[in-house]
């Protein structure tokens, strides 16, 4: 309902503006046809000599009569939606509830003023609005507001049990929700207003967006401490009421030679869900990091936030053959959490330092040379400890590692060659240099399970792109970068990365046209390790290595051609696929078992259109697509059983097809009626519990004036 009400005051606004334009003169000039005779001074007396009368239309209209132009369409129709099984999956940005629809579009462009009004309603919870208005480039603002419903899924949680063995269950699953369906609808809303200082080089810019996430998921969460049984994962249902405001101020003004940017941002989020608290059993092992007794305890908090910037841009004019500019940001992000029963965390902040400069030399037309450079300072502020009023808790103090802070600097050279007309050479380097404090906290080898990583981090990357059109319709792009590190600057990080990729297009105009494109990337890690603690000896660690390969192989082939007059046939095929062979640790086992996984992914993507246009006034078109998509997780496990277990609930393997069949019928040189049908499968063909049919008729009538 409050939503609905919301909407409805939005669309008031727009028409109280729409008509409020009307009467204040933005496009009430007449035209030239609708001037009145009576409005045309003429001699109600004529001297001897007088030459012939003119009469009024032989007059020409005013200027700005002729100098303006005003486009207006409409259109409105139903939809309906049959769904057959979990079309959440087959369609996963539309509310599957059958309803009107409807949309506008007005354009008035004027020497003075310009104004537009557009806006696109499916349903309450899927829209689109947009209003602009400018004066005579003096001033301008614009306010939108658009909303996007996301189906999100319910999960089912591991059945049959694949943790059940001669003693029992080590985990069970219980959903608290098991009948409940799950979405999200996304509002953003926009304002901006620019103002340019007459006779002064001043801009004023004013900005306030806003992002609102009103809806419901499923919150999954675990009570288990690897002491023995029982360890249980739980679902349950979860509102989202969430909220993020941002305000940005600029001012921009020339000085001299230079351009100087002021920009202050602030940006504030808030989750208006309280907590979920739910029991927990009795953790009492004096081996656990934290112990408590049996209790209500909150858990996956989502705390509210607040972030604020501000920057300073200097720039001189961007057509010259030599550009400089500079900016320096300071920022600061801070933690908002409001637990009741812990304290500590709402005295967390992030403070930036951002550092920009930037130079571009371009002596002739066929060179051009360009260096950056950035430097960014995190600086991370936690407290030491966190504390705990809830008596459940047998120690009510809980030590936090310190946060790592961060400082990286990033160079950027760039040199553009033009040695012939029909060939453009560009290389790059980019060095990235990272380095790390505090790690002293994180990497605790016999105190936890952790990547050993590096206080220091340099990055070195190469790319070379060649641009070339031989002949007329052809287009030819190649590319190769290569990067190497001395350490892996994260887990999933790379130390050697080849990548390469390639794009051709040859367009023949009104007959035929291919465009077909690759990219290959082959990125490798050997020295990042991780250390495991032994439960049954806390003194003692092993460090295990772990290796880590990548491949990326994408494909594309598009084609279209007009086989006969009016009719247009395109066809598209993908391929991706991406690979990773990587060590990993099974630290939850004793002892730690560190087994080579292999993790492979893709997706084949086909596609057919068809487009027929019959005797000019009816358009017909056809789109067929189908994705065959898999997943598989394969490992090493000492425990062959568990080792298939996990396997075995880890892949995946799904066929999505659509139809898409359109016609649109002109009735008048105006008025056009569009009949619309679509089709949409998805199959999970692993287990089934997200397969989905749907379709969708859509009737609308569409007027342009």
């Amino acid at each position: 309902m409050k939503s609905h009400l919301k909407f409805a005051c939005r669309i008031c606004f727009a028409v109280f503006l729409l008509i409020y334009s009307g009467r204040a003169g933005w496009g009430a000039e007449l035209p030239a046809t609708e001037i009145a005779a009576d409005s045309i001074p003429v001699s109600v007396e004529e001297p001897d000599d007088a030459v012939e009368t003119v009469q009024p239309e032989e007059l020409h209209p005013p200027s700005h009569a002729k100098e303006r132009n005003v486009v207006s369409e409409a259109f409105a129709g139903y939809r309906f939606y049959s769904v057959d099984g979990n079309g959440g999956r087959a369609a996963e940005y539309e509310y599957l509830h059958s309803n009107s629809m409807a949309s506008g579009l007005l354009d008035y462009l004027g020497l003075e003023n310009k104004f537009a009004l557009e806006g696109n309603f499916l349903n309450d919870r899927d829209y689109y609005g947009d209003l602009s208005y400018d004066h005579k480039g003096l001033y301008r603002f614009q306010m939108r507001t658009e909303s996007l419903f996301h189906n999100l899924d319910h999960e089912r949680l591991f059945s049959p049990n694949p943790f059940t063995t001669a003693s029992g269950n080590l985990y069970q699953a219980i959903d608290r929700n098991p009948g409940d369906s799950y979405g999200v609808r996304v509002e953003q809303d926009l304002a901006r207003f620019r103002y340019k200082v007459p006779r002064y080089p001043l801009h004023l810019n004013l900005e306030y967006w806003r992002m609102v996430k009103e809806g419901s998921m499923q919150q999954r969460y675990a009570d288990d401490a690897f002491e023995g049984t029982p360890n249980t994962i739980f679902a349950k249902s979860r509102n989202i009421d969430r909220i993020t405001h941002e305000g940005n101020i600029v001012f921009d003004t020339h000085i001299g030679l230079v351009e100087l940017i002021d920009d202050f941002k602030i940006r504030q989020f808030g989750d208006h869900t309280p907590t979920p608290v739910d029991n927990f059993i009795a953790r009492t092992d004096p081996n656990l990091i934290i112990q408590h007794g049996a209790a209500l305890l909150p858990h996956d908090e989502t705390p509210d936030s607040r972030f604020y910037a501000h920057t300073v841009k200097l720039h001189t004019s961007l057509s010259g053959g030599i550009v400089g500019a500079a900016s320096y940001t300071f920022a600061k992000r801070e933690n908002l959490s409001s637990l009741g029963d812990i304290s500590g965390a709402d005295r967390t902040s992030d403070t930036m330092h951002n550092v920009a400069g930037d130079f571009t030399y371009t002596p002739c037309g066929f060179i051009s040379m360009a260096l950056k450079y950035r430097r960014q300072e995190v600086n991370r502020d936690a407290p030491d400890t966190l504390t705990t009023t809830n008596p459940a808790y047998s120690n009510p103090i809980f030590t936090v590692r310190p946060a790592i802070d961060t400082v990286k600097d990033t160079v950027t050279a760039t040199l553009s060659f033009l040695p012939i007309k029909l060939l453009t050479i560009k290389g790059e380097y980019k060095g990235e240099f990272l380095s790390r404090d505090n790690l002293n906290g994180w990497n605790r080898p016999g105190t936890t399970a952790s990547i050993m990583l590096a206080d220091r981090v340099d990055l070195h990357k190469g790319t070379l792109t060649l641009l070339s059109r031989p002949v007329k319709g052809l287009r030819l792009k190649a590319q190769y970068s290569y990067s190497t590190s001395d350490n892996a600057m994260y887990a999933t990080a790379f130390e050697d990365k080849h990548e390469g990729s390639l794009l051709a297009t040859y367009n023949a105009p009104g007959r035929w046209g291919v465009t077909a494109s690759s990219r290959i990337v082959r990125e490798s890690s050997d020295h990042l390790t991780i250390s495991s603690i032994d439960l049954t000896d806390p003194i003692s660690f092993t460090t295990f290595q772990q290796p880590r390969e990548r491949k990326v192989d994408n494909a594309t082939f598009g084609f279209w051609f007009v086989p006969v007059s009016d009719l247009t046939v395109s066809g598209s095929y993908g391929l991706l696929r991406n690979s990773t062979d990587q060590g990993v640790l099974f630290a939850g086992t004793q002892p730690a078992s560190n087994s080579l996984t292999d993790y492979t992914s893709q997706a084949q993507v086909y596609s057919l259109s068809v487009l027929y246009r019959f005797a000019e006034k009816l358009d017909l078109s056809l789109v067929l697509q189908q994705v065959r998509s898999f997943s598989k997780f394969a490992t090493g496990f000492a425990d062959a059983v568990l080792g298939s277990d996990i396997q075995r609930i880890s892949q995946t393997e799904t066929r999505e097809n659509s139809l898409s069949a359109r016609g649109e019928y002109q009735l008048t040189k105006n008025i056009s009626c569009l009949l619309d049908y679509s089709y949409r499968d998805y199959d999970d063909k692993t287990q089934g519990l997200l397969s989905g049919t749907l379709h969708t008729v859509s009737a609308f009538v569409r007027a342009k004036w």
